[in-house]
């Protein structure tokens, strides 16, 4: 499988990733921020993604996307950049996995798509609706099973905010021991290895960031 099809975010970044295949994992560095959305009844209704790519990823996603060749990126290009790749990452399942109460929650058709381009990086914003709305200790989990994209959440507490919730829900954030994998120098493993991961694999999920949001 190409390495620009584990990532499905259209940007040419991925392009230059893939041309140079020494490169250890990842190749793309998000920050993550969540909003959790609860209706008048306290059920968790959605999740509202945003999610902040490293400096060199956003240089290179945004060449040809400017007014001029000197302005500013065009709000156009980003609106459509962005539906193409919220609509893409509905196989890849978001790369968000939700359990409320243990139970892994579906998620409906992603919504309200955005992306703005400031102090030199790309931010992607969506909507992950439940199917059904949900009441109950919450885990919200975002990961690349294939390491291709580490996620981290963001410092202090603007990794996540709750909508809505009820009185005494608190949000916490565990992070992964393992920071970052190591070089696959260090252990053995070459780009091969990743090359041959699909969407099934486990590897990314000892990187996995995790926030708990209990009432």
């Amino acid at each position: 499988m190409p390495l620009t099809s584990r990532l499905p975010l259209l940007l040419a970044g991925a392009l230059i990733a893939a041309a140079t295949p020494a490169l250890a994992h990842p190749h793309v560095w998000i920050t993550t921020r969540a909003e959790l959305d609860y209706g008048p009844d306290g059920t968790l209704r959605a999740v509202r993604h945003a999610w902040t790519f490293d400096p060199t990823y956003s240089a290179f996603a945004v060449q040809g996307l400017g007014q001029s060749p000197t302005g500013p990126v065009n709000p156009a290009a980003l609106a459509a950049l962005a539906r193409d790749n919220v609509g893409n990452l509905a196989e890849q399942g978001y790369f968000t996995l939700l359990k409320v109460n243990g139970r892994k929650q579906d998620f409906g058709t992603a919504a309200d798509p955005a992306m703005t381009f400031a102090d030199g990086q790309l931010t992607l914003r969506f909507t992950l609706p439940l199917k059904a709305p949900v009441a109950g200790t919450a885990s919200l989990e975002v990961y690349d099973p294939t390491y291709f994209v580490a996620f981290s959440l963001a410092d202090g507490d603007g990794f996540a905010t709750l909508a809505g919730a009820p009185a005494g829900c608190r949000a916490t954030a565990h992070r992964p021991k393992n920071a970052a994998a190591p070089a696959p120098a260090a252990t053995g493993m070459s780009e091969a290895f990743f090359e041959a991961m699909t969407a099934a694999s486990t590897y990314g999920v000892q990187f996995a960031n995790r926030i708990v949001v209990a009432c």
